[in-house]
């Protein structure tokens, strides 16, 4: 399912919708909070599904988790005032920190992550890379902890991956990738700036799944599933690359793919 973004009422009616039982698996592209008016209800519906679910966190996530634990202010369009004020506040921002940067399951052959993998990545690479974040955010990183990882998270330099870099730059860079791409070069450097349609994209820049190989065995071929852009409505033009968020929030619909029968399911917003 793509981002949920507080969207509560949409999230219930889609579960609903799905016939989602105790039966099923639920994997989360990101984003459950922020811009819509229920943050706090999601990420407490979605912590008491904890077993039958998969989360892969986001950038808004990351945001909330940076003001938490990193000492950052909200932003004037931020939502989760009611979140930051909860009772409850440290039991989901610990539980949050325990998530994944990337979901991959071999049998559906299926990968998730919240904005994609990039061209120069093989998935092995990505895996171990992703696995190096959740390490820092979860607190197992002798280097940098998750408190410093916090503090100096956002920023958008260095934009471009080299297998040398450490410290918190490597680890913010990787953050980067896989909670806020969207443009790319064809060394797989980042474009920060554009948030809009393809047809807008700046010269030399492309989607990121333009650049990612496609299988020529289709018995074999690994499916990617994303969230994160919303202006693309859905649509990568391709069925090995799941463009899940459809922009609930904005105003359009909440989406869910079911990894079985590739089947779409969708929502109109009501919030």
């Amino acid at each position: 399912m793509g981002d949920v973004q507080g969207c509560l009422r949409e999230f219930e009616i889609l579960l609903e919708r799905i016939n989602f039982s105790s039966t099923d698996q639920l994997w989360l592209a990101g984003d459950l909070i922020n811009r819509g008016p229920h943050s706090l209800e999601v990420l407490r519906l979605v912590y008491s599904m904890d077993a039958q679910v998969e989360v892969v966190l986001g950038n808004h996530e990351l945001h909330f988790l940076a003001i938490y634990f990193g000492g950052h202010s909200r932003n004037r369009s931020d939502t989760f005032d009611t979140l930051l004020a909860a009772p409850d506040v440290e039991q989901l921002a610990n539980w949050l920190c325990q998530q994944k940067m990337l979901h991959h399951d071999s049998s559906l052959k299926c990968t998730m992550t919240h904005a994609g993998i990039p061209h120069i990545w093989s998935l092995k690479r990505a895996r171990a890379l992703a696995s190096e974040v959740e390490a820092v955010i979860g607190g197992d990183n002798a280097q940098v902890s998750a408190k410093e990882f916090f503090a100096g998270l956002y920023g958008n330099e260095p934009n471009c991956w080299e297998s040398g870099l450490t410290g918190l730059p490597r680890y913010r860079l990787l953050a980067n990738y896989f909670t806020r791409m969207r443009l790319v070069n064809s060394a797989g450097c980042l474009d920060f700036s554009h948030k809009g349609a393809i047809g807008d994209a700046p010269t030399g820049w492309v989607p990121w799944f333009n650049l990612v190989p496609r299988s020529t065995d289709k018995r074999s071929a690994m499916k990617l599933l994303f969230g994160h852009w919303a202006a693309l409505e859905g649509v990568t033009d391709r069925d090995d690359v799941i463009a899940l968020d459809t922009g609930c929030v904005w105003g359009r619909y909440l989406t869910a793919y079911c990894l079985e029968t590739a089947a779409l399911t969708t929502v109109q917003s009501v919030s």
